[in-house]
């Protein structure tokens, strides 16, 4: 099996039973607590992990302007100024995209996700697999809660074409799911039982629970730390205070952003308000996010 070796994650650093267990306990106990006690389904439910989302993913990507400028050879002003200019222009444009064409918008985030996603599965792995495993997470949800994800993406795109694409991307998911099994199998042959668990753990909430909770499960509880505690290793020679600096101001402009995002959406239940603007907001974060990191990927550091 053809393989490539990306460095490990700074998380790999935290105790080995809390990155063994953490992610497959935590899902196991929302999916008993709602059988048992019920109150996780629900568009409610969606909305509150559709915040969990907001709130978690934003920080992992602050650091990004400091990260590519020393990447890149660009710390002057300047420089960066020239990165924030690109990085806001990219953001500006998957907006307008939102507003004009929402259903390519929503394809588009979509196929994003899927190749970004597949990049913390990278560690040794077949791509082809890797990808599976992104493929899964983002579109089972759709196939096991068909309701729900038609409901969003309908409200996401302002009309029954999200309904479809919905549809699409649950029948599409299949082969994804037998994939990301192949890869836990490949995982725990290559004694990587934490991968194996932890894209098990993802496959069995997008499963059992409703679509954006189980999206949560995978996203603050293994990408978002990734992704955060790299980006704190990468901008080793900024100083603690710097960083907190930092990370507080980006996060705050871009919670900002999301509420004028709801303020500004028309009439909306609040409940699919908060979803819409909050899925708007993460797809407008990420396509800068994706464009840079792979960017950096093809080009040897400065």
């Amino acid at each position: 099996m053809t393989t490539i070796m990306l460095p490990k994650f700074a998380g790999a650093t935290f105790p080995k039973p809390l990155r063994l267990w953490a992610v497959p306990i935590a899902s196991m106990l929302l999916i008993v607590a709602d059988r048992a006690f019920g109150g996780i389904g629900g568009i409610q439910a969606n909305m509150l992990a559709a915040i969990a989302i907001v709130i978690a993913g934003i920080p992992h990507g602050t650091l990004d302007i400091e990260i590519a400028a020393a990447h890149f050879g660009q710390n002057g002003l300047s420089g960066k100024a020239k990165i924030l200019g690109s990085y806001i222009g990219c953001a500006a444009a998957m907006v307008m995209l939102w507003l004009w064409l929402p259903e390519c918008a929503l394809i588009s985030f979509l196929f994003i996700s899927i190749i970004h996603f597949s990049r913390d599965w990278r560690g040794g792995a077949d791509p082809f697999l890797a990808m599976m495993v992104g493929w899964a997470l983002v579109a089972l949800p759709a196939l096991a809660s068909p309701d729900e994800a038609a409901a969003i993406f309908a409200a996401l795109t302002g009309s029954e074409n999200g309904a479809v694409i919905a549809a699409l991307l649950g029948a599409a998911s299949v082969p994804a799911a037998l994939g990301s099994l192949v890869f836990a199998y490949w995982a725990f042959r290559n004694d990587d039982a934490q991968s194996a668990l932890e894209v098990l753990a993802c496959i069995i909430a997008a499963l059992f629970l409703p679509p954006l909770v189980a999206f949560a499960v995978f996203f603050c509880g293994l990408h978002s730390p990734r992704h955060m505690a790299d980006a704190l290793r990468e901008t080793g020679a900024l100083s603690p205070v710097k960083k907190l600096v930092i990370i507080a101001a980006v996060s705050a402009l871009s919670l900002g952003l999301g509420v004028l995002m709801f303020l500004y959406q028309g009439k909306v239940p609040t409940d699919m308000g908060v979803i819409r603007a909050a899925f708007i907001l993460i797809s407008t974060l990420t396509v800068p996010h994706f464009i840079l990191e792979h960017l950096m990927s093809n080009r040897q550091p400065a």
